[in-house]
C-alpha cells in the first residue's frame, strides 16, 4: 500500500519527539508491515514564526493526486494536541478515501470505528450529521431536484403582520 507519512515538529523541544526520531518510527512501521512510503511530508518550526502547516497541505495534495491511499502518523497526536481537532482533521483525511495509520499501538482505539472517548464519539457524530446536511443539501440543488425536471412546485408566501398592517391602510 502506498503512504504519505506526516510528521510535526513543535516549536517546543521538550514538548515532542524530534523529526528524526519520529521519521524512524515511520520507516520502520513501513518496513514491518510492507508499506511503500512515496513521501514524508514535515512540518516544523521556524524561529519567530508560528508552526505552519505547509507539510499538512502538501501531505492533501499528494492525496488529491491519487499517489497516496493512506496517511502514516507517528502518533494521532501529531495532527493537534487537541482531540476535537484531530477527530476533524481524521474526519477530512478519511471524506478524501484516505485511511489513516499510526506507528503507535495506543491509537488503535481512536483510529477504530468506535472509540471509548466520549468526546471523540460526540465529534464523529456531529461531522457525520454535517456529512449527510451537506449531502442533502447538494441533492436539492441538483438539476434532478424536484421543481427541476417539470415537476411542480408550490410555494404560498404568508403574510406578514406588518404586511397586513400596510394592506388594511392602503384602502
Amino acid at each position: 500500500m502506498r503512504v504519505v507519512a506526516y510528521l510535526r515538529e513543535s516549536a517546543d523541544p521538550s514538548e515532542d519527539r524530534p523529526a528524526f526520531a519520529q521519521q524512524e518510527d515511520i520507516r520502520r512501521h513501513a518496513a514491518a508491515h510492507g508499506l511503500d512510503v512515496v513521501a514524508i511530508c514535515q512540518d516544523v518550526p521556524r524561529p519567530g514564526l508560528t508552526l505552519g502547516r505547509e507539510g499538512y497541505r502538501s501531505l492533501l495534495g499528494i492525496l488529491g493526486a491519487g499517489n497516496a491511499e493512506a496517511v502514516l502518523l507517528p502518533g494521532v497526536a501529531t495532527l493537534s494536541a487537541d482531540i476535537v481537532l484531530q477527530e476533524i482533521m481524521l474526519w477530512d483525511l478519511r471524506a478524501r478515501g484516505a485511511r489513516v495509520l499510526s506507528t503507535d499501538a495506543a491509537d488503535l482505539d481512536v483510529l477504530g470505528p468506535a472509540p471509548a472517548h466520549a468526546t471523540r464519539r460526540l465529534v464523529r457524530d456531529v461531522l457525520a450529521r454535517v456529512a449527510d446536511y451537506r449531502e442533502a443539501v447538494a441533492a436539492a440543488a441538483s438539476p434532478a431536484a424536484p421543481g427541476r425536471g417539470g415537476e411542480r412546485v408550490v410555494v404560498q408566501l404568508m403574510p406578514t403582520a406588518d404586511d397586513t398592517a400596510s394592506a388594511d391602510t392602503a384602502d
